[in-house]
């Protein structure tokens, strides 16, 4: 038996999420359904993280094993033929039996986008909240959530039985033309963590909540409505290996 690992990127706002789902189209069933279809019997794939509807990916990672030998380069045409134009396959590859999607990151970085007047291109991928907001104060409020802490707070939980504790590393803001890029990294989210961060700062950031707003929400001392920024504007944008780059080549 042997495994192989590959990054995808995709457009999530046809799918149900990276998850198969019973009754709704997903990427990852797309995928097993065309690795089906090229190589003529089930495959399993098994994904870095689990995307939420909406939610789309550049740095996506998974994995599969299969019993044969495989020409790399006719699978990846292949699959990128079958899968369509939301989904695009790269740097299909042999890896290490012992390799992981899931259990073998360092960390995953998701990218949210805001737009800061009305766009026509990139709309799909973006957050237009249409309000004004104190760059430093929402920069300030995401940053003071770094560090391991339990996010449960900062969650939808799936009662899965799994512990709630991650380390967020990094909680940048940069402005690109009419684009505020929101980048935030961490050892591991929680299911729809990133998107209930980008929310609560926003709610300081435009004045509805005072500083410090997030570690009451983080300490469990709030407990009422907040903002929970839209999937469309979120992006999984790297999941980070010891010996598995994901980024394209030049």
């Amino acid at each position: 038996m042997a495994r192989y690992r590959f990054a995808v990127e995709y457009f999530g706002a046809p799918f149900a999420g990276w998850q198969i789902q019973e009754n709704a189209g997903s990427v990852q069933g797309k995928l097993e359904q065309a690795l089906a279809t090229a190589l003529r019997h089930p495959v399993h794939i098994t994904g870095a993280g689990r995307t939420d509807t909406g939610v789309h990916a550049v740095g996506q990672v998974a994995h599969f094993d299969v019993e044969s030998p495989l020409d790399l380069r006719r699978l990846t045409h292949s699959l990128n033929a079958l899968t369509g134009p939301h989904i695009q396959v790269r740097k299909l590859e042999a890896c290490p039996p012992d390799f992981h999607a899931r259990y073998s990151a360092l960390s995953r970085r998701y990218l949210y986008r805001i737009a800061l007047r009305p766009v026509v291109l990139l709309r799909d991928w973006s957050w237009h909240p249409g309000v004004p907001m104190d760059l430093e104060l929402l920069r300030s409020e995401l940053q003071s959530v770094l560090g391991e802490h339990d996010f449960v707070n900062f969650s939808v939980p799936r009662e899965d039985g799994k512990h709630t504790r991650c380390r967020l590393i990094r909680a940048d803001i940069e402005r690109s033309g009419k684009f505020l890029h929101i980048r935030v990294e961490g050892d591991r989210f929680l299911h729809r963590m990133v998107r209930s961060l980008i929310g609560a700062a926003y709610d300081v950031a435009r004045g509805k909540r005072k500083a410090g707003f997030m570690r009451e929400i983080l300490e469990g001392r709030f407990q009422g409505q907040r903002t929970w920024a839209p999937p469309q504007g979120l992006c999984l944008e790297k999941v980070s290996y010891s010996d598995y780059d994901t980024d394209e080549e030049a």
